[in-house]
């Protein structure tokens, strides 16, 4: 009897340690490629689209891990990458001691048939980051969407980039998009879904959420956040999102870490959009 009341008080210890060291340092590195295939209505030509989103290199995630994300977004021939903020965690905390220059060389590898495209998030503004990240991102080959968007002629396709919701801004007449083409939309926030009109099909892309970062099931996500809405992560379709446009959305878990260096049931992730026409 005293042995099993031992062991059970030593499973009570042990299993919180495991956790700690499971949400430490083997999930913030099981990247991986999650995809997805969406068909519209729209005459597009097949378009491969990469999405990754919330690195927040710095204290919690180093800059080294750089090197696996190109490798995988290259491994997945896109012809059209977008990136979706929130590039470095505080930047004038972590700026001394990262390497930009190594940084700078892993992005410029990445390989996109139809261009590189970057939209601004919360932390690309604050902790000093606002100097640096457009300048940044374009020397690594990537095109700033703010509040802008171009067409890619070859494909049939728009690409739409809003400006961050919580510190840029956007004129509430640009989320009434005029575009007829199938129009795949970046914003850093996912309660930018709310605001979106448009009689054409959309997929939007966001993040900011990292999914919780932490899960602990049962647990009301009351700490997602501002920005978040009523968005956790993963596809919401429009009915989900509780729109009249024609809109799907996908909230990534983000790859990198905030506040803590843990990740717990949130896996980083890199997303693949398989884009085909209706047969």
């Amino acid at each position: 009897m005293i042995k099993r009341i031992f062991l059970f008080f030593l499973a009570i210890i042990i299993a919180p340690l495991l956790i700690l060291g499971y949400a430490r340092f083997i999930e913030p590195n099981l990247l991986t490629v999650k995809s997805f295939t969406i068909q519209t209505k729209n005459p597009i030509q097949p378009c491969t689209v990469i999405y990754f989103t919330d690195t927040h290199f710095g204290k919690y995630y180093d800059v080294s891990h750089a090197k696996s994300i190109v490798k995988k977004i290259n491994k997945a021939q896109p012809d059209v990458v977008i990136f979706g903020g929130d590039l470095l965690d505080n930047y004038a905390r972590d700026n001394g001691t990262m390497d930009f220059d190594y940084l700078r060389e892993e992005l410029s590898k990445i390989e996109a048939k139809a261009g590189k495209y970057a939209v601004w998030g919360n932390h690309d503004y604050g902790g000093g980051a606002v100097r640096i990240y457009q300048d940044f991102m374009e020397s690594c080959g990537f095109r700033i969407l703010d509040n802008e968007s171009v067409e890619l002629e070859n494909y049939g396709i728009r690409v739409i980039g809003y400006d961050d919701y919580l510190m840029g801004w956007t004129d509430p007449a640009f989320y009434q998009i005029k575009s007829s083409l199938f129009n795949v939309i970046a914003a850093h926030e996912p309660v930018v879904s709310q605001f979106i009109e448009n009689g054409s099909e959309n997929l939007m892309l966001s993040g900011h959420t990292h999914g919780g970062q932490v899960t602990i099931p049962f647990v009301k996500k009351d700490y997602l956040p501002d920005g978040s809405g009523k968005f956790l992560k993963g596809f919401y379709t429009q009915e989900e999102i509780g729109t009249e446009a024609d809109l799907q959305m996908y909230t990534s878990s983000g790859i990198g870490m905030t506040r803590y260096p843990l990740r717990f049931l949130n896996v980083p992730e890199i997303i693949r959009i398989n884009l085909r026409s209706q047969e």
